[in-house]
């Protein structure tokens, strides 16, 4: 389908609002202003309604705001438009762990692990975090020798907090062999 110079020249425009507005939200997350974040991100989310990254964002964004339910929300919204959106299973995941829902949370890790490995994004910069995380959900759930073999792994992918979750676990040296 051709589009018209009109039509493009719209898009193009919009296409810079967006991204404008996306650096406008950064600049409010480094701040910790999770509040003018949700602000710039629900008027991208005008511009771009079905945009599952910045779905997942906002909900990130209401999650650090301590607006749970949002967050919820946001993160549902993402798998109706994807049902297999990785990042949105992680990040009910972390609502769950947020709530100190251990069974739940490690239900929706092991999913987005799941995902992430059938789509072969292993080397996601995520992928760390999701695995350190899912081990933290198990390991509170008492499947701790699990937690252990995620914990390793994720270390051995770069991620760098695996001792004070061992520590939080109250894993010994030994489940760090697994």
């Amino acid at each position: 389908m051709l589009m018209d110079n009109d039509s493009a020249v719209e898009l193009e425009m919009r296409d810079a609002k967006v991204l404008d507005l996306l650096m406008d939200a950064e600049k409010c997350r480094q701040q910790r202003d999770y509040g003018g974040e949700a602000r710039m991100l629900s008027f991208v989310l005008k511009l771009k309604p079905d945009d599952t990254m910045i779905w997942n964002k906002l909900g990130r964004a209401y999650r650090a705001a301590g607006f749970l339910d949002k967050a919820v929300s946001c993160y549902e919204k993402v798998l109706l438009l994807d049902r297999d959106d990785p990042w949105a299973y992680a990040n009910l995941g972390g609502v769950h762990l947020v709530q100190e829902n251990y069974t739940a949370a490690s239900e929706f890790y092991a999913k987005a692990v799941w995902l992430l490995e059938v789509a072969n994004k292993l080397n996601d910069r995520d992928y760390p975090t999701i695995l350190a995380n899912y081990a933290f959900a198990l390991g509170k759930t008492g499947d701790k020798r699990q937690a252990a073999k995620l914990l390793k792994e994720a270390e051995k992918r770069g991620y760098t907090n695996c001792a004070y979750i061992r520590k939080q676990l109250k894993l010994s040296l030994f489940d760090k062999l697994f």
